[in-house]
């Protein structure tokens, strides 16, 4: 580490120069490992996401992006362009306003939109009309599901790496990269088009209505990360019905995945069956260094163990038949306001499937997107286990202290990096818990890494009985209960049934958190955010984008989630 940026930072684009980490938490809440940024993220991942705003139509790469034109990599950290976002909804006919508050939750500090001569195009413009009006009127994505085959072909057609040479591994790390160019096609399409059908919905409806939006939108259904609770949860039941099962849960998760085995043979049947199809899927699953819940499938097994407490009313199925009244009376309430006017009625009905099925299709890319990644991660962690068993690595995940670069050197004389790497993961490691920009406009000199202060550093101000917070409505509902603040899923033993979830941010592998939380309050998020999506999913209200949530709210205050209007009401405190 340099006083000035980390080893893997990128340098900001000198067109789109502002940047946030709003939404990019969702993405990537920790640090990002040196190969995860490298191999993934700098190499395939950015240069993909560019070629996905061409295939979206909003820029042309003769426009020549630089690679952090989409995103960046500032401290270490995800950053998401917020000069691209507003310069696509610029070209598509939004306003800068709009832009932020969809994306971006209307976050009070973010930085004054400043014009750029060649924001407007009207090139790009015509492309996005016909994007658009193609968003509103599909019923299929055949670039997705192309993506979906490929994706799913590479774990198909995964060879024996038990087999393979240290050289065939890194080859094969390095090879299944670059489909993530094709696949975030589908990533920044789906994700754009998402918040098309809400933002027709709010101009519909009229400023007085937004909250209507959120209860309108409900379920999409068949939503990639909401699959795995659904068979997590039939996982909990087995457990619940086998008194054996439930005898070996009970003593404890220690050694629990050996202890389980044999004890029923369709436990075990069903059990493989779920790593097979959603091993890929894990904790900040979007670096290649992080482990998934085929790597590690006690992660599997301690959420397993929540859901097994809960009853069966509290089943997802039964949690969103609940809900799905509640939207139907949304939809009457919407076509009053829209009135007689049958242009208007057709409209609300476009607008409304586009948002649906777009809720759907973002998911499902992201899933296609980490499907490649973890076919690269798989042959890397099969690496690092060779190196620690003969001595060469500390432990196993220190891999991916290496960069791209260094593999050839690991896999050919592999004690050389020994020293380098543990000193690098140190270093790294030191990137955890720092007070991060929420903004960098890059116009202006980065602030060195050495100048950030960490998060326990800073005060806050706690919130108080009555105190009203204000996020973004997300799932609709009210809730009220004791809330439990959740910063890892390191800390999942400790939530109980029943209470409210605060969370920094969620990514798809907290999923199954939601089956068992009676509402969810998050950091950070927006209406397109994977808390908001998969809480519409599970059927639990949620409120996301409440500005330092988890430090305001003392673990244990009862409150009360307002999902459709985006509050959280202090009832009382601890």
């Amino acid at each position: 580490m340099t006083e000035e940026r980390w080893l893997v930072d990128t340098d900001p684009s000198a067109r789109l120069p502002i940047y946030t980490r709003l939404n990019a938490s969702d993405v990537l809440s920790d640090p990002i490992t040196p190969l995860g940024a490298d191999l993934g993220w700098i190499q395939n991942i950015l240069p993909g996401w560019n070629y996905g705003y061409a295939f979206h139509g909003s820029y042309s790469l003769t426009e020549r992006p630089d690679v952090a034109a989409s995103s960046g990599v500032f401290y270490g950290h995800l950053y998401i362009n917020l000069s691209m976002s507003r310069l696509v909804g610029i070209r598509g006919g939004l306003s800068v306003e709009l832009v932020d508050q969809l994306f971006y939750g209307g976050d009070p500090d973010i930085p004054e939109y400043v014009g750029h001569p060649d924001d407007e195009n009207s090139e790009a413009s015509a492309r996005l009309a016909d994007r658009n009006a193609w968003i509103m009127s599909t019923e299929s994505f055949p670039e997705l599901e192309e993506d979906r085959v490929l994706a799913d072909r590479l774990r198909t057609e995964r060879p024996d790496l038990s087999t393979m040479t240290p050289a065939a591994l890194v080859a094969r790390a390095r090879s299944v990269m670059p489909l993530e160019r094709a696949a975030w096609r589908g990533e920044v399409v789906a994700t754009n088009g998402a918040a098309v059908g809400p933002s027709v919905l709010g101009q519909l409806l009229g400023p007085d209505n937004q909250d209507l939006v959120v209860r309108l939108v409900g379920s999409a259904g068949d939503v990639d990360s909401a699959l795995p609770s659904y068979a997590l949860w039939e996982l909990g039941r087995m457990v619940r019905a086998n008194g054996e099962l439930t005898a070996a849960f009970d003593e404890g998760l220690s050694d629990i995945t050996s202890r389980v085995r044999g004890i029923d043979p369709d436990f075990d049947a069903a059990f493989a069956r779920f790593i097979a199809d959603f091993g890929y899927r894990g904790p900040n699953e979007w670096d290649l260094g992080s482990v998934s819940w085929e790597t590690n499938p006690e992660l599997v097994i301690s959420l397993v163990d929540r859901l097994r407490l809960q009853e069966d009313t509290a089943s997802p199925t039964a949690r969103l038949a609940e809900h799905s009244q509640e939207t139907d009376d949304a939809l009457e309430q919407a076509r009053s306001i829209v009135g007689d006017d049958p242009e208007a009625q057709a409209t609300l009905a476009a607008a409304l499937a586009s948002a649906r099925r777009f809720a759907a299709w973002r998911e499902r890319a992201k899933s296609n997107c980490i499907k490649v990644l973890h076919e690269a991660r798989v042959p890397l962690m099969e690496l690092g286990r060779r190196l620690h068993e003969s001595g060469d690595l500390d432990e196993p995940e220190l891999v991916f202290m290496a960069v791209d670069n260094e593999l050839d050197l690991l896999a050919s004389e592999p004690g050389a990096l020994k020293d380098v790497l543990i000193d690098r993961h140190r270093a790294w490691k030191g990137l955890f818990g720092l007070e991060l920009p929420t903004f960098l406009d890059t116009r202006e000199p980065i602030p060195p890494l050495e100048s950030l202060r960490r998060k326990g550093d800073t005060e806050v101000i706690l919130a108080e009985t009555g105190e009203v917070l204000h996020g973004s409505g997300a799932s609709p509902g009210v809730a009220r209960g004791r809330t439990r603040t959740i910063t890892s899923m390191d800390d999942l033993r400790s939530f109980e049934v029943g209470e409210i979830l605060v969370a920094p941010q969620t990514d798809p592998s907290w999923t199954p958190l939601f089956m068992v939380s009676a509402a969810a309050i998050t950091d950070v998020g927006a209406m397109g955010s994977h808390a908001m999506i998969v809480s519409r999913e599970l059927g639990i209200p949620c409120t996301a984008g409440v500005p330092g949530a988890t430090r305001r709210i003392p673990e244990g205050t009862l409150v009360e989630v307002d999902g459709s209007r985006g509050t959280v009401t202090i009832l009382e405190l601890p």
